[in-house]
């Protein structure tokens, strides 16, 4: 891997000139298509007459072999496997890349890691980007959790280590070199009695310690000025109190706290030449914000999430959609459709804790004893096909590129991942966009018992998911292969 720019931050082990090379040197030209030219090669798989989406690079009509779990050629030549996959008309990517997610919160680690990754993979998804929170030394706690991935999970995993207290910061290169975990997460507003918040010092000391490692490394950080999230809780709670209801929650966690915060979070990255990754944006100004601080700041990357653009809190009322920071108007969710399509934003996750309605405490008497949170791994990819590419004619490509390659450069895993080239692991999602479906939770495979989405209907999803070069899931039926998955060591 290359060295880090300080100009233009590199996480890639291949540039984009060199990506546009190999893909002109192994994919014939639609013009030069030559259907006569064979490949002797017999592949284990084949995926034959898709619209191959290669991130970063556009669609290309050609075929895929796969051997050993690898892409091991994409062609126009006639190929050949053990199994052939015709996909005429389908759209064929790789594997969708979900890099937020929280499990384990509400139910043990090693039930959600199988529950929820399985419905992981009926929704297009082959890897997450699990944050994982500890009280203790992250080296004491996550041996278990990386034997409960090996031993349950259906996907591949990045995990993203909390860090909260001294003990920790101060533990930092250890996790970057005896576990290979590079990633980080911060909060500058926590959630009362489950998730502490930082302060400025504190976030600059793991600064400090994150320049003593060698590797590349992404701090992820909740946005949101604590202050001005406690002075707004404060006076809903003096004014409202029990009668508050959801459209009161949103008051409770103002936009300008979000906007400060994610200025204030630039100028240190810029300041301490520290790479840092800003998690579920959702407010119209930090959107505007963040466009002017990305023009010369290359240290800051910013997510949004598939139910901050596609709910809005004028649209429904419901206690289910009780979320930190809360689901704001529509103005905001059509700017981040905007941040989109400018590059403000760079990927897409969800924010997904999965919990049930009684876990939730939906039914409570008032807003304040409702816990926030939703599940949403299932959903992500077709609700990103339905408001993107169906409603707002988005490129299929840029939306693909935002749930793969990204998120697969920003945290140390690409070309292995989010990656169509030859010796990319052949995790892979195949997608029908004239495939309509109403959403029902009944249906879907989270141990939750509720969706945002429920008796929608929407229109794109993925109807084959491929791990490591094996057919998973199709048909809406799992297959019953199952690859080995493991976390990935950066």
């Amino acid at each position: 891997m290359r060295e880090k720019s300080v100009d233009k931050p590199d996480f890639l082990a291949v540039s984009k000139d060199e990506i546009a090379q190999s893909i002109a040197d192994s994919i014939l030209s639609k013009m030069n298509y030559n259907a006569t030219k064979f490949d002797p090669t017999l592949y284990d798989l084949v995926i034959t007459d898709g619209m191959v989406i290669v991130p970063g690079i556009g669609i290309t009509n050609s075929n895929i072999g796969i051997r050993d779990g690898k892409i091991a050629s994409i062609t126009n030549m006639t190929i050949h496997g053990n199994r052939a996959i015709n996909d005429r008309n389908m759209y064929v990517c790789p594997g969708i890349i979900y890099p937020h997610v929280h499990l384990g919160l509400f139910s043990p680690f090693e039930v959600e890691v199988e529950t929820e990754t399985k419905a992981a993979i009926a929704g297009g998804v082959t890897t997450a980007g699990c944050f994982f929170g500890s009280q203790v030394s992250h080296l004491e706690s996550f041996p278990e959790l990386e034997r409960s991935i090996q031993m349950r999970s259906y996907i591949d995993i990045i995990p993203h280590l909390v860090i909260g207290n001294t003990m920790q910061k101060r533990e930092l290169k250890a996790y970057a070199e005896q576990l290979g975990i590079t990633s980080f997460k911060l909060y500058m507003n926590g959630i009362p009695g489950i998730i502490e918040d930082i302060g400025d010092g504190f976030m600059l000391d793991v600064f400090d310690e994150i320049k003593k490692i060698s590797k590349p490394c992404m701090v992820c950080v909740h946005t949101e000025n604590r202050e001005v999230v406690r002075r707004a809780t404060s006076s809903i709670q003096d004014t409202m109190n029990e009668s508050a209801t959801m459209r009161d929650w949103t008051e409770t966690h103002p936009d300008m706290a979000e906007e400060e915060a994610v200025n204030r979070l630039s100028y240190f990255a810029k300041k301490m030449g520290v790479h840092v990754y800003i998690v579920h944006l959702s407010s119209k100004g930090a959107v505007k914000n963040l466009k002017a601080i990305k023009a010369d700041n290359p240290y800051v990357h910013v997510e949004t999430t598939s139910p901050y653009l596609s709910i809005n809190h004028t649209t429904t009322s419901s206690n289910l959609i009780k979320m930190e920071p809360p689901f704001r108007g529509a103005e905001d969710m059509e700017a981040l459709w905007e941040g989109i399509c400018n590059g403000v934003v760079d990927t897409i996750g969800t924010d997904n804790v999965t919990m049930t309605t009684s876990e939730k405490n939906v039914k409570a008497d008032n807003i304040w004893h409702v816990m926030p949170g939703y599940p949403a791994v299932e959903t992500h990819l077709p609700v990103l096909l339905h408001e993107g590419v169906h409603t707002r004619k988005i490129p299929i490509e840029k939306i693909i590129e935002k749930v793969t390659r990204n998120p697969a450069e920003m945290f140390g895993v690409y070309p292995q991942k989010g990656s169509m080239l030859t010796g990319s692991d052949a995790d892979i999602t195949i997608i029908d966009m004239n495939k309509s479906k109403k959403v029902t939770a009944k249906d879907l495979h989270s141990r939750s018992d509720f969706s945002l989405y429920e008796g929608k209907v929407l229109h794109g999803w993925p109807i084959i998911t491929i791990k490591s070069g094996k057919v998973v899931y199709e048909g809406e039926k799992f297959t019953g292969e199952k690859a080995q998955c493991n976390y990935l060591r950066r």
